[in-house]
Protein backbone atom coordinates (compact mmCIF):
# COMPACT_ATOMS: atom_id res chain seq x y z
CA UNK A 1 0.00 0.00 0.00
CA UNK A 2 1.55 3.36 -1.01
CA UNK A 3 0.72 6.86 0.15
CA UNK A 4 -1.40 7.61 -2.91
CA UNK A 5 -3.68 4.75 -1.90
CA UNK A 6 -3.67 5.95 1.70
CA UNK A 7 -4.75 9.40 0.54
CA UNK A 8 -7.55 7.84 -1.49
CA UNK A 9 -8.72 5.84 1.51
CA UNK A 10 -8.76 8.99 3.62
CA UNK A 11 -10.96 10.86 1.17
CA UNK A 12 -13.99 12.37 2.83
CA UNK A 13 -16.39 10.31 0.75
CA UNK A 14 -15.03 7.05 2.21
CA UNK A 15 -17.60 5.88 4.73
CA UNK A 16 -15.23 3.72 6.79
CA UNK A 17 -13.43 5.35 9.73
CA UNK A 18 -9.72 5.33 8.85
CA UNK A 19 -6.73 6.69 10.75
CA UNK A 20 -2.96 6.75 10.15
CA UNK A 21 -0.49 6.61 13.07
CA UNK A 22 3.28 6.81 13.41
CA UNK A 23 5.46 4.29 15.27
CA UNK A 24 4.58 5.87 18.61
CA UNK A 25 0.87 5.56 17.96
CA UNK A 26 0.42 9.29 17.35
CA UNK A 27 -2.39 10.13 14.95
CA UNK A 28 -1.17 11.80 11.76
CA UNK A 29 -4.23 11.58 9.51
CA UNK A 30 -7.92 10.83 10.09
CA UNK A 31 -10.83 10.88 7.67
CA UNK A 32 -14.22 12.45 8.27
CA UNK A 33 -15.86 9.13 9.17
CA UNK A 34 -13.37 8.64 12.02
CA UNK A 35 -13.84 12.14 13.46
CA UNK A 36 -17.61 11.71 13.21
CA UNK A 37 -17.48 8.35 14.97
CA UNK A 38 -15.64 9.84 17.95
CA UNK A 39 -17.45 13.17 17.77
CA UNK A 40 -14.10 14.97 17.87
CA UNK A 41 -12.67 17.62 15.53
CA UNK A 42 -9.34 16.78 13.89
CA UNK A 43 -7.42 19.27 16.04
CA UNK A 44 -8.25 17.16 19.09
CA UNK A 45 -6.82 14.05 17.44
CA UNK A 46 -3.82 14.98 15.32
CA UNK A 47 -0.50 14.63 17.10
CA UNK A 48 -1.98 12.74 20.06
CA UNK A 49 -1.51 9.07 20.83
CA UNK A 50 -4.35 6.70 20.01
CA UNK A 51 -4.17 5.27 23.53
CA UNK A 52 -4.48 8.75 25.07
CA UNK A 53 -7.43 10.05 23.07
CA UNK A 54 -9.33 6.97 21.84
CA UNK A 55 -8.81 4.16 24.36
CA UNK A 56 -10.40 3.73 27.81
CA UNK A 57 -7.68 4.12 30.43
CA UNK A 58 -7.84 0.52 31.65
CA UNK A 59 -7.15 -0.78 28.13
CA UNK A 60 -4.37 1.69 27.26
CA UNK A 61 -1.36 -0.50 27.99
CA UNK A 62 -2.76 -3.58 26.26
CA UNK A 63 -3.82 -1.66 23.14
CA UNK A 64 -0.46 0.15 22.99
CA UNK A 65 1.40 -3.17 23.05
CA UNK A 66 -0.87 -4.59 20.33
CA UNK A 67 -0.27 -1.59 18.06
CA UNK A 68 3.52 -1.74 18.52
CA UNK A 69 3.53 -5.46 17.75
CA UNK A 70 2.00 -4.84 14.33
CA UNK A 71 5.25 -3.26 13.12
CA UNK A 72 6.99 -6.62 13.46
CA UNK A 73 4.17 -8.82 12.21
CA UNK A 74 1.75 -9.10 9.31
CA UNK A 75 -1.47 -7.11 8.97
CA UNK A 76 -3.78 -8.05 11.80
CA UNK A 77 -7.21 -7.53 13.30
CA UNK A 78 -7.70 -5.85 16.66
CA UNK A 79 -10.85 -5.80 18.78
CA UNK A 80 -11.06 -3.11 21.44
CA UNK A 81 -13.15 -0.19 22.73
CA UNK A 82 -12.96 3.49 21.86
CA UNK A 83 -14.28 6.52 23.70
CA UNK A 84 -16.32 9.22 22.01
CA UNK A 85 -16.02 12.85 23.04
CA UNK A 86 -19.18 12.41 25.13
CA UNK A 87 -17.63 9.50 27.01
CA UNK A 88 -19.65 6.79 25.26
CA UNK A 89 -17.87 3.49 24.75
CA UNK A 90 -18.04 1.79 21.37
CA UNK A 91 -16.92 -1.76 20.69
CA UNK A 92 -14.82 -1.67 17.52
CA UNK A 93 -12.93 -4.05 15.26
CA UNK A 94 -9.92 -2.72 13.35
CA UNK A 95 -7.97 -4.05 10.41
CA UNK A 96 -4.49 -2.64 11.00
CA UNK A 97 -1.43 -2.83 8.73
CA UNK A 98 2.08 -1.37 8.78
CA UNK A 99 2.52 0.21 5.34
CA UNK A 100 4.96 2.18 3.27
CA UNK A 101 8.73 2.24 3.46
CA UNK A 102 10.66 3.16 6.62
CA UNK A 103 9.62 4.97 8.64
CA UNK A 104 6.51 2.77 8.49
CA UNK A 105 3.05 4.00 9.38
CA UNK A 106 0.04 2.17 10.79
CA UNK A 107 -3.19 2.36 8.76
CA UNK A 108 -6.23 1.31 10.80
CA UNK A 109 -9.64 0.73 9.18
CA UNK A 110 -12.56 0.35 11.58
CA UNK A 111 -14.66 -2.45 10.09
CA UNK A 112 -17.15 -2.70 12.95
CA UNK A 113 -18.40 -0.20 15.51
CA UNK A 114 -21.32 -0.95 17.78
CA UNK A 115 -22.72 0.28 21.10
CA UNK A 116 -22.82 -1.82 24.28
CA UNK A 117 -25.29 -4.72 24.29
CA UNK A 118 -27.61 -2.88 26.66
CA UNK A 119 -30.33 -0.91 24.90
CA UNK A 120 -29.22 2.73 24.50
CA UNK A 121 -31.46 5.64 25.39
CA UNK A 122 -33.81 6.79 22.72
CA UNK A 123 -32.64 9.72 20.62
CA UNK A 124 -34.85 12.56 19.51
CA UNK A 125 -36.66 12.37 16.17
CA UNK A 126 -35.01 9.24 14.75
CA UNK A 127 -35.55 8.23 11.14
CA UNK A 128 -37.18 4.98 10.05
CA UNK A 129 -34.56 2.25 9.55
CA UNK A 130 -35.68 1.51 6.01
CA UNK A 131 -34.89 5.10 5.01
CA UNK A 132 -31.17 4.69 5.59
CA UNK A 133 -28.79 5.86 2.92
CA UNK A 134 -25.96 3.79 1.46
CA UNK A 135 -23.18 2.39 3.65
CA UNK A 136 -25.03 2.86 6.97
CA UNK A 137 -24.21 0.09 9.42
CA UNK A 138 -27.04 -1.63 11.22
CA UNK A 139 -27.12 -3.67 14.40
CA UNK A 140 -30.11 -5.26 16.11
CA UNK A 141 -31.08 -7.78 18.74
CA UNK A 142 -33.79 -10.35 17.96
CA UNK A 143 -35.63 -13.27 19.48
CA UNK A 144 -34.46 -16.73 18.43
CA UNK A 145 -37.39 -18.54 20.02
CA UNK A 146 -39.21 -20.72 17.49
CA UNK A 147 -42.58 -19.01 18.05
CA UNK A 148 -41.20 -15.46 17.75
CA UNK A 149 -38.06 -15.86 15.62
CA UNK A 150 -36.75 -12.57 14.25
CA UNK A 151 -38.84 -10.31 16.50
CA UNK A 152 -36.85 -7.11 17.07
CA UNK A 153 -35.94 -6.30 20.65
CA UNK A 154 -33.58 -3.37 19.98
CA UNK A 155 -32.16 -1.65 16.89
CA UNK A 156 -29.12 0.57 16.37
CA UNK A 157 -27.55 2.18 13.34
CA UNK A 158 -24.03 3.61 13.23
CA UNK A 159 -23.93 3.62 17.03
CA UNK A 160 -27.18 5.56 17.49
CA UNK A 161 -30.43 4.33 19.06
CA UNK A 162 -33.34 3.65 16.72
CA UNK A 163 -36.99 4.44 17.34
CA UNK A 164 -38.72 2.10 19.74
CA UNK A 165 -41.74 1.65 17.49
CA UNK A 166 -39.69 -0.84 15.44
CA UNK A 167 -39.43 -3.16 18.44
CA UNK A 168 -41.82 -6.07 18.01
CA UNK A 169 -41.60 -6.21 14.22
CA UNK A 170 -39.90 -9.16 12.49
CA UNK A 171 -36.41 -8.21 11.28
CA UNK A 172 -36.98 -9.81 7.86
CA UNK A 173 -40.09 -7.71 7.38
CA UNK A 174 -38.62 -4.44 8.64
CA UNK A 175 -35.32 -4.62 6.73
CA UNK A 176 -35.84 -7.01 3.80
CA UNK A 177 -39.60 -6.61 3.23
CA UNK A 178 -40.08 -10.38 3.45
CA UNK A 179 -42.80 -12.52 5.00
CA UNK A 180 -40.32 -15.17 6.18
CA UNK A 181 -36.71 -15.24 7.42
CA UNK A 182 -34.04 -14.55 4.81
CA UNK A 183 -32.71 -17.67 3.10
CA UNK A 184 -29.12 -16.69 3.94
CA UNK A 185 -29.81 -15.73 7.57
CA UNK A 186 -26.69 -16.74 9.55
CA UNK A 187 -28.92 -17.89 12.41
CA UNK A 188 -31.01 -20.35 10.39
CA UNK A 189 -28.28 -21.86 8.25
CA UNK A 190 -26.36 -24.95 9.34
CA UNK A 191 -24.95 -24.45 12.83
CA UNK A 192 -21.36 -23.13 12.61
CA UNK A 193 -18.45 -24.75 14.42
CA UNK A 194 -18.17 -21.62 16.55
CA UNK A 195 -19.78 -18.24 17.06
CA UNK A 196 -20.00 -15.54 15.82
CA UNK A 197 -21.20 -16.74 12.40
CA UNK A 198 -20.55 -14.42 9.46
CA UNK A 199 -21.82 -14.41 5.88
CA UNK A 200 -21.10 -12.01 3.01
CA UNK A 201 -23.73 -11.06 0.48
CA UNK A 202 -24.32 -8.42 -2.16
CA UNK A 203 -25.62 -5.17 -0.71
CA UNK A 204 -29.22 -4.14 -1.19
CA UNK A 205 -30.40 -2.12 -4.14
CA UNK A 206 -29.89 1.04 -2.09
CA UNK A 207 -26.17 0.49 -1.49
CA UNK A 208 -23.06 -0.47 -3.45
CA UNK A 209 -20.57 -3.14 -2.48
CA UNK A 210 -21.26 -6.00 -0.08
CA UNK A 211 -22.85 -6.59 3.28
CA UNK A 212 -21.04 -8.49 6.02
CA UNK A 213 -23.68 -10.02 8.30
CA UNK A 214 -22.53 -11.36 11.69
CA UNK A 215 -24.77 -13.18 14.17
CA UNK A 216 -23.91 -13.92 17.80
CA UNK A 217 -26.14 -15.51 20.47
CA UNK A 218 -26.43 -13.10 23.41
CA UNK A 219 -28.41 -15.24 25.81
CA UNK A 220 -31.19 -17.77 26.06
CA UNK A 221 -33.53 -17.05 23.18
CA UNK A 222 -31.81 -13.89 21.86
CA UNK A 223 -29.08 -13.01 19.36
CA UNK A 224 -27.27 -9.92 18.10
CA UNK A 225 -27.05 -9.36 14.33
CA UNK A 226 -24.73 -6.74 12.80
CA UNK A 227 -24.84 -5.69 9.14
CA UNK A 228 -21.87 -3.74 7.79
CA UNK A 229 -21.72 -2.43 4.23
CA UNK A 230 -18.31 -2.36 2.58
CA UNK A 231 -18.02 -0.02 -0.39
CA UNK A 232 -15.73 -0.39 -3.38
CA UNK A 233 -13.12 2.03 -2.05
CA UNK A 234 -12.79 0.17 1.24
CA UNK A 235 -12.65 -3.16 -0.59
CA UNK A 236 -9.71 -1.80 -2.56
CA UNK A 237 -7.94 -0.85 0.66
CA UNK A 238 -8.62 -4.25 2.23
CA UNK A 239 -7.33 -5.98 -0.90
CA UNK A 240 -4.08 -4.03 -0.70
CA UNK A 241 -3.74 -4.87 3.01
CA UNK A 242 -4.29 -8.56 2.23
CA UNK A 243 -1.60 -8.51 -0.47
CA UNK A 244 0.80 -6.81 1.92
CA UNK A 245 0.03 -9.34 4.63
CA UNK A 246 0.66 -12.30 2.33
CA UNK A 247 3.84 -10.76 0.95
CA UNK A 248 5.23 -10.08 4.42
CA UNK A 249 4.31 -13.52 5.75
CA UNK A 250 6.00 -15.27 2.80
CA UNK A 251 8.96 -12.84 2.79
CA UNK A 252 8.40 -11.90 -0.82
CA UNK A 253 10.69 -9.40 -2.49
CA UNK A 254 9.26 -6.04 -3.50
CA UNK A 255 9.02 -7.12 -7.15
CA UNK A 256 7.43 -10.44 -6.22
CA UNK A 257 4.88 -8.49 -4.20
CA UNK A 258 4.10 -6.37 -7.26
CA UNK A 259 3.58 -9.47 -9.38
CA UNK A 260 1.40 -11.05 -6.68
CA UNK A 261 -0.87 -7.98 -6.62
CA UNK A 262 -1.57 -8.17 -10.37
CA UNK A 263 -1.92 -11.96 -10.39
CA UNK A 264 -4.56 -11.62 -7.67
CA UNK A 265 -6.36 -9.13 -9.90
CA UNK A 266 -6.46 -11.73 -12.68
CA UNK A 267 -3.90 -10.08 -14.94
CA UNK A 268 -1.92 -12.27 -17.35
CA UNK A 269 1.91 -12.38 -17.40
CA UNK A 270 1.80 -10.40 -20.64
CA UNK A 271 -0.29 -7.66 -19.03
CA UNK A 272 1.92 -7.63 -15.93
CA UNK A 273 5.09 -7.30 -18.00
CA UNK A 274 3.60 -4.25 -19.72
CA UNK A 275 2.48 -2.61 -16.47
CA UNK A 276 5.76 -3.22 -14.62
CA UNK A 277 8.02 -2.57 -17.60
CA UNK A 278 9.78 -5.95 -17.42
CA UNK A 279 9.88 -8.93 -19.74
CA UNK A 280 7.24 -11.64 -19.65
CA UNK A 281 9.99 -14.15 -18.90
CA UNK A 282 10.95 -12.17 -15.80
CA UNK A 283 7.29 -12.03 -14.70
CA UNK A 284 7.06 -15.83 -14.97
CA UNK A 285 10.30 -16.16 -13.00
CA UNK A 286 8.87 -14.04 -10.15
CA UNK A 287 5.57 -15.90 -10.40
CA UNK A 288 7.29 -19.26 -9.94
CA UNK A 289 9.19 -17.98 -6.90
CA UNK A 290 6.23 -16.36 -5.18
CA UNK A 291 3.98 -19.38 -5.72
CA UNK A 292 6.64 -21.58 -4.12
CA UNK A 293 7.00 -19.25 -1.14
CA UNK A 294 3.23 -19.04 -0.67
CA UNK A 295 2.70 -22.79 -0.99
CA UNK A 296 0.46 -22.45 -4.05
CA UNK A 297 0.66 -24.84 -6.97
CA UNK A 298 -0.74 -22.56 -9.68
CA UNK A 299 -1.66 -18.91 -10.06
CA UNK A 300 -5.31 -19.95 -9.77
CA UNK A 301 -4.52 -21.56 -6.42
CA UNK A 302 -3.89 -18.04 -5.10
CA UNK A 303 -7.66 -17.65 -4.76
CA UNK A 304 -7.60 -20.29 -2.03
CA UNK A 305 -5.05 -18.23 -0.13
CA UNK A 306 -7.02 -15.04 -0.52
CA UNK A 307 -10.30 -16.53 0.64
Amino acid sequence: MDWSLTASLLAERDTRPIVVMDRRGRIELANGAFTSLLGRPREELLGRRWTDVCTPREHGRKVGQALRAIFTSAETRLETEVLTRDGERLSVELDVAAVGRPPLRLVAIITRASPPLSVPERTAAPEPARAQGPHRDLSYEISTELSSFGTLKAVWTSGEARQEEMVGQPCFGAFAHRDAPCLDCPLTMAAPASWPHTIVRQASEHADGYEVVTATPTGAGTARVSVHTIGDETLSGLFEAKVRRMANAARLSEREGDVLRYLALGRSPTDISTVLGITERTVKFHQTNLLRKLGAETRYDLLRLFF
